[in-house]
């Protein structure tokens, strides 16, 4: 018996169409995946920006005090968005590099920059304690991924 022409058509069958669909759906899936990991990034590195613009600003008040510089001391605070555009905190530690005396003419100054990001996660080396949203500084830690860090001289 022959086919009669009409039953061969040259259409895709169910199996090659859902196969076609899978690979469409992975290939999609996997865009749509890069497309918001880019859009992470793109927000930790915008909040990266903000705190490094802030590192420098505390470094320069702390070279503004260079005439006072036995006055120069660690010290820390909090960032509010409203102000600074993250909230966080920061630290400066200074530490003399010639010795442990007030007469030393050489410190070393780091700035640290802790925020918390729009999911909530913590960057940094800060806690939120006490559940109320303000970050503080983990007692003896004071890394973070923005810091900067510079040794000044007595004028």
């Amino acid at each position: 018996m022959r086919k009669s022409k009409r039953f061969r058509s040259k259409a895709f069958t169910l199996i090659e169409l859902l196969i076609a669909i899978a690979v469409a759906a992975l290939v999609i899936s996997g865009v749509f995946m890069s497309l918001i990991n880019s859009m992470v990034l793109d927000s930790y590195n915008q909040n990266f920006t903000v705190a490094m613009n802030i590192a420098r600003a505390k470094l320069e008040n702390v070279f503004n005090q260079r005439n006072g510089f036995a006055n120069i001391s660690s010290s820390s605070g909090i960032l509010t968005a409203n102000v600074n555009h993250l909230d966080g905190a920061w630290r400066i530690d200074v530490t003399d590099v010639q010795g442990a005396g007030d007469d030393s003419e050489l410190k070393n100054i780091k700035v640290a920059i802790c925020w918390k990001d729009r999911r909530g996660r913590i960057i940094g080396d800060c806690r939120d304690s006490d559940g109320d949203g303000v970050l503080e500084w983990i007692p003896g830690q004071s890394d973070s991924p923005c810091s900067v860090e510079t040794s000044i001289a007595k004028r």
